[in-house]
């Protein structure tokens, strides 16, 4: 039988952004993670074999480690983990903690796509726009506050991208499954 082989992508918050701390001591948080978790199985199992993460602090770091873990523990081993920075030198204001996090996914990345050598004003939204073109679906953690998240959500949802919201508690047109 023939699987549909589709790509995903993902948008979500600064650690600063979340109503919860990032932290796996506080329950909200373990629970997103383990939807996040859950989100990237199911696409696996799917067809899902590609995913992009923009390797920002907090959502897009997190999702990556999910799929690297995914990748490990469920033998889906033809998954590839594309990160696509903005420009060279993004994780340079990272705290050590992230900066961490960041080098170890990127030398376990199946493809590091770099936007720009440097920095320029709209990189961010490039690299972003760049991740939608290439994904089928989007997934996100979202609650409707303006910014990035919200900006990369309506370029998806305008050139008909479909849309995993994994924050239940946030109701509106964007909720729609892959």
């Amino acid at each position: 039988m023939d699987e549909r082989i589709f790509s995903c992508c993902f948008t979500g918050y600064r650690p600063q952004k979340f109503p919860f701390p990032v932290d796996r001591r506080n329950p909200a948080y373990i629970e997103f993670e383990n939807s996040l978790f859950t989100a990237v199985l199911e696409l696996a199992k799917e067809g899902c074999r590609t995913f992009y993460s923009g390797m920002a602090m907090g959502f897009d770091i997190i999702a990556a480690e999910c799929v690297l873990l995914a990748a490990k523990s469920r033998n889906f081993g033809d998954i590839k983990l594309v990160c696509a920075l903005p420009f060279k030198a993004q994780a340079a204001t990272f705290t050590p903690d992230w900066k961490s996090r960041y080098d170890g996914i990127l030398s376990r990345a199946y493809e590091i796509i770099l936007i720009s050598d440097k920095y320029y004003r709209n990189c961010y939204f490039d690299r972003n726009r760049f991740m939608v073109d290439n994904s089928d679906c989007v997934v996100t953690w979202f609650d409707g506050s303006p910014g990035g998240t919200e900006n990369t959500l309506n370029y998806a949802k305008s050139i008909g991208r479909k849309i995993i919201n994994l924050n239940t508690e946030y109701e509106n047109d964007r909720s729609d499954n892959c």
